[in-house]
């Protein structure tokens, strides 16, 4: 009989994160940008995680818009976790979801910040790779 082949998946955890949850101070503009516009960084984040290898990466769109709104009445935390759980299973980082909703709920600042720099870091990775052009005959 014939065996079944699987596609390949995204790893399930084992990697850390490039950027510790408590280097938020650098750099300094987007450290800025993460305390006093956030739902901009988080529309950015986001959009890198829709697409990787576009070539610029708006901020403003529906995700820093539904940001911006739950900031207002204080339930940012909840976009903010569920952002860094993508990102950790998008790159298979070690974590838990009950960890990303503490993380975002008592440091949004710095939750905001550490997933920006990490799509940057990741982004940049995946972007680095070209691959072998095709084989040609004669």
């Amino acid at each position: 009989m014939g065996e079944k082949t699987s596609a390949p998946v995204a790893p399930t955890g084992g990697r850390e994160w490039t950027h510790g949850f408590w280097s938020c101070c650098s750099p300094f503009s987007t450290c800025m940008m993460s305390c006093c516009c956030a739902c901009m960084v988080h529309g950015k984040t986001e959009s890198r995680l829709k697409n990787p290898a576009a070539a610029e990466h708006s901020s403003m769109n529906g995700s820093c818009c539904a940001w911006a709104c739950l900031a207002y009445i204080g339930c940012s935390c909840i976009l903010t976790a569920m952002q860094r759980t993508k990102l950790r299973d998008t790159y298979g980082i070690e974590g838990s979801s009950v960890g990303d909703f503490c993380a975002a709920f008592w440091c949004p600042c710095c939750t905001v910040m550490q997933s920006s720099k990490e799509s940057v870091t990741r982004t940049q990775q995946v972007g680095a790779y070209q691959s072998p052009p095709g084989m040609t005959y004669p």
